[in-house]
Order: C-alpha cells, then sequence, then structure tokens
C-alpha cells in the first residue's frame, strides 16, 4: 500500500545512512520474495558503495543478502536507470524512510497532523498517572498524555524519532517524559510497572506476544489502549483484540476513514 507520504524523487538514496539497524534488516530480508524491490535495491546498492558498507556493517546480519543482491546487479548502468531503481527503492520503503525526517512525518502523515488529542482522554483517566507509549514516534500520544499523567515513559526504536522528542522535551521545558530504546517484542522495564501501556500503529505483527508483554508491564486494574491516528481508510475492527478482550470505539475521521480504538482493563 502506497501512503504518498513523501516524493521519493525528491530523496537522496543517501537517506538509508540514517536508518537503524531493525529497519536496515527488515529492508534486506522481509522481501526476499518480492523480485522487483530485490533487483532494485540490488542495483542501487551496487551503485551507492557507502550505502552498502553501512548497511552491512550496521546489520552484519544482512551481509548475505545484501551480497546476493549486488552481484545480481547489472553493471555499467547509465545514471537515469541508477536514479529509477533509488526511486523504486525509496518510494516502496517510504514509511521506514520518513521516520529519519521527523518534520516530514508530522507534516505529511495524516495519523498525526490531523489527530485530536481528546480521542485518546476519552479512553482513560491519566491523571496522575505513570504511562508506557509504545512506539511514540514523533510523540503523538506521549506528549499528549504528558499533559495530564505523572510521568510518561516514550519507548521508539528509532533513533532520528528519539532524537526528535528529546529536542522538543529540551525546547518546550516538559518535565515529566522520558525517552527510551526499546521494542514491543521485549519491553525493557519490570512486572507491573504501568497504570497505562498504550501504542498506536504498532500491535498486530505477533498478538499474542505482543499482548502478553504488553500486560505485563501493566498494573492490575491498568488500561492497554490502542489508538491509532487519523486517515482516510476503509476498515473493518481489528477482531484479533476483540478476541483477546479489547473494547472497541469507532467514529468516522474529518476525511472519511474507519478509526477504530481499544481499550482493555487488566485483572491479574
Amino acid at each position: 500500500m502506497s501512503f504518498n507520504w513523501i516524493n521519493a524523487e525528491e530523496f537522496s538514496f543517501n537517506s538509508f545512512l540514517l536508518m537503524d539497524r531493525w529497519m536496515i534488516r527488515m529492508i534486506c530480508n522481509k522481501y526476499v520474495e518480492w523480485d522487483e524491490f530485490c533487483d532494485n535495491l540490488g542495483i542501487a546498492l551496487a551503485h551507492n558503495p557507502s550505502v552498502a558498507w553501512y548497511f552491512t556493517h550496521k546489520s552484519p546480519e544482512s551481509k548475505p543478502a545484501i551480497e546476493q543482491m549486488i552481484a545480481k546487479a547489472p553493471k555499467n548502468l547509465p545514471h537515469h536507470e541508477i536514479r529509477k531503481a533509488e526511486v523504486f527503492v525509496i518510494h516502496a520503503m517510504e514509511t521506514s524512510v520518513v521516520y529519519v525526517y521527523p518534520d516530514m512525518m508530522n507534516q505529511n502523515c495524516d495519523y498525526i497532523n490531523a489527530w485530536d488529542k481528546q480521542l485518546l482522554f476519552e479512553l482513560a483517566d491519566f491523571t496522575d498517572k505513570v504511562v508506557l507509549d509504545l512506539g511514540s514516534g514523533t510523540g503523538r500520544l506521549a506528549f499528549a498524555a504528558a499533559e495530564k499523567a505523572k510521568r510518561v515513559y516514550a519507548s521508539e526504536p528509532a533513533d532520528m524519532l528519539r532524537e526528535y522528542m528529546r529536542d522538543k522535551i529540551k525546547r518546550e521545558n516538559i518535565d515529566n517524559v522520558v525517552v527510551v530504546d526499546g521494542m514491543i517484542e521485549q519491553i525493557p522495564y519490570e512486572d507491573n510497572s504501568f497504570d497505562i501501556v498504550m501504542s498506536g500503529h504498532v500491535v498486530g505483527d505477533n498478538y499474542d506476544l505482543e499482548i502478553a508483554e504488553l500486560s505485563r508491564v501493566v498494573k492490575n486494574g491498568g488500561y492497554i489502549i490502542d489508538c491509532i491516528g487519523e486517515d482516510n481508510r476503509k476498515r473493518e475492527a481489528d477482531e484479533e483484540l476483540i478476541e483477546r478482550g479489547f473494547e472497541s470505539f469507532y467514529h468516522v475521521s474529518k476525511s472519511g476513514g474507519d478509526i477504530y480504538r481499544y481499550r482493555k482493563l487488566v485483572n491479574k
């Protein structure tokens, strides 16, 4: 699915030099059955040796896949063919590329710029609560919750996004948000640490593992919240969440999208 968050032709292939190890691993290994993507990535890497070097050293587990793609790439291509391959890869990976340009992410991603924080506040009372936000991005949920919460821990695996949030905290003198590295599959906190654990656009790769981790770190009587942003997409309720005890809250976004938010009261 293309989100059209960026115009790929405006971006340098060097944007990939700003990416984290987990992003490189995903790019080089997740799409091995997509031949067109692998062919174009191979061309782009073969003709951008600095990016290829960075990929293999930042993500050594991806080195075999990278070397195989480069080996298959045709040599001595004209510049316009190389650029065509670069643009193909940038467009295909737009949701990763935008992570390294946080200001553009805020500006272009409708799920951020069209969102109303009241949609989060309707799901729980954040007053004086200790909150964990997983996959914080640029801090859509975290900074909203911080207006009421005692403390918010904003967990984000992308370095450029973490630094963006830290800059915002410093610039706006926010004293109750802590930015940390972390993945939903292995949350770096002890059991029963938080009153509320929340995320948006994060849960769904492995429901059982992810919800088990969310449940582990939330206190008895606390809430797990899944609060996606606004968009114009048509969707059905997530039955995987509903089957696991989540309540759903539906509304139509201003742009006509079907938006479902979810909440689960955790009893241990």
